[in-house]
């Protein structure tokens, strides 16, 4: 892993335990989110960051339901 995608897992773990997930959680969830950004970008011909910010959107819905 790179300095930046560790700096990127560590960004959205941040984000992930302030929407609740626990510390052990948080890296796991955020390792998996930025892999499926990276799969969609691919898949929908966005940027990764434009499919993060989807996928991010979905997580912080899906909090707010419960």
């Amino acid at each position: 892993m790179t300095q930046n995608e560790a700096a990127n897992v560590d960004s959205v773990s941040a984000l992930l335990i302030q929407l609740g997930a626990s510390a052990q959680q948080a890296p796991v969830m955020a390792a998996q989110l930025l892999k499926r950004a990276e799969q969609l970008a691919a898949e929908r011909q966005l940027s990764q960051l434009e499919a993060l910010e989807t996928l991010l959107r979905q997580v912080i819905e899906a909090r707010q339901q419960t």
